[in-house]
């Protein structure tokens, strides 16, 4: 680990050793590969203070699997309520529901959610999500190329979330603009303007379900009701918000970084095709060395972890995209095993165990299938080359793919 300056300034609770004056997102843009670079810090602490942890927040950041696994079942010191600064921006008294809320009140609220996104629910979707797959698909598939971010990968997961909150189809690309804008910007006026840009269009459309629900989600959220009561305006926005954030930006992540990884492994594309009863496992590897997500906890009051001391407030960072590239919990981490028995942690674990999670890997799932099914040789286009920008999550920019037609 660098020395840390004499001149940053870090909390007297924090030991030298454990100071780093970086930015988390600057180490990680250094290298061709962002999960490569991040995973540098699985050389030093496995628990270090950074000078900017997160949008410019100094912060924790647990560079170990079972430290983070640790801390996501631990809600009890390790909170999701006030660990973002969302709820701020917007200048609401209500938080990301049920993502930045703890049990026992969670749990109530999960309960709301989750007959939606059971893999029985799931199954129900195959059919629409695989409609989507093919119309996206056909709009390039004679052309022999496709930069497979702008124009499958972003909007593929983004119309399925439409679908399911009863949003309009052609305001797609600005709704994306604004999630973009909000997770990814550096400028925090600009970070507000598209938070509260998407709260408008979500008050906007909670008052259209009120009168009519446009889906059965929409439905399930507008009867429920949680100790005889039905939900309040701010317990159905941060759901909503939940949803928006969740839906625009994740999985499209991790099917752009799955694709760059097939198309730069031809042997690895060929074995899918030749064993296409692999491709599930595949799925949980990708899933697994593509986990592009970091979230945020604050500490709930004093205490000592693994012999560090924490102090009430502070914030943690859980780069999940380090932990699942720990060689210590995956042997040779930077490649995918099909014969490895996988410790799940892309979803997180704990309480706030993904609600999405069997929607994700079905869509991923689909996605691949669909490409090598029609496609062969696939392989990023010659003088060409991606791009990518990783933050609180890494994200593609471009991804350039060329391939045969299949035979």
């Amino acid at each position: 680990m660098t020395p840390t300056a004499t001149t940053a300034v870090f909390p007297d609770h924090v030991p030298q050793e454990l100071r780093w004056d970086h930015s988390l997102a600057e180490f990680n843009n250094q290298l061709d590969d962002p999960f490569v670079a991040a995973s540098r810090l699985l050389d030093g602490p496995p628990l270090f203070w950074a000078r900017d942890a997160v949008h410019g927040r100094p912060g924790w950041v647990i560079a170990r699997h079972a430290l983070l696994q640790e801390a996501f079942m631990d809600w009890e010191h390790f909170s999701s309520e006030g660990g973002m600064d969302l709820s701020l921006m917007l200048g609401v008294d209500w938080s990301l529901n049920p993502v930045n809320i703890d049990p026992p009140r969670h749990t109530g609220y999960r309960r709301v959610l989750t007959p939606m996104f059971t893999p029985k629910a799931v199954s129900h979707m195959e059919g629409a999500v695989r409609e989507t797959c093919d119309r996206l698909i056909a709009q390039f598939v004679a052309r022999g190329s496709c930069d497979f971010v702008s124009e499958f990968a972003m909007p593929f997961p983004t119309y399925i979330f439409l679908s399911l909150m009863g949003m309009p189809v052609d305001m797609a690309q600005q709704f994306f603009q604004w999630e973009q804008n909000l997770l990814h910007g550096t400028d925090m006026q600009g970070r507000v303007i598209a938070a509260r840009s998407i709260l408008a269009y979500l008050e906007g459309h909670l008052a259209q379900q009120k009168i009519k629900p446009a889906t059965p989600l929409m439905e399930a959220i507008m009867v429920a009701e949680i100790d005889g009561k039905k939900l309040n305006d701010g317990e159905i926005l941060g759901m909503f918000y939940t949803f928006y954030v969740g839906g625009l930006d994740t999985v499209y992540a991790t099917i752009s970084w799955s694709m760059r990884y097939i198309a730069t492994r031809p042997h690895f594309q060929q074995f899918l095709r030749d064993n296409p009863d692999k491709l599930n496992k595949a799925v949980d590897e990708l899933l697994r060395m593509f986990s592009v997500v970091s979230t945020q906890r604050r500490i709930t009051r004093d205490f000592e972890f693994h012999g560090v001391k924490m102090k009430e407030n502070d914030l943690v960072v859980m780069p999940i995209f380090i932990a699942c590239r720990d060689p210590a919990a995956y042997p040779d981490p930077h490649e995918a095993d099909l014969e490895r028995k996988s410790q799940m942690l892309s979803f997180a674990t704990g309480p706030h165990l993904c609600l999405g999670m069997h929607l994700a890997r079905r869509e991923i799932r689909i996605a691949i299938e669909s490409f090598l099914e029609r496609f062969n040789n696939i392989h990023i286009t010659p003088g060409d080359a991606y791009e990518y920008h990783a933050g609180p999550t890494f994200n593609v920019d471009r991804l350039p793919l060329s391939w045969n037609p299949a035979r």
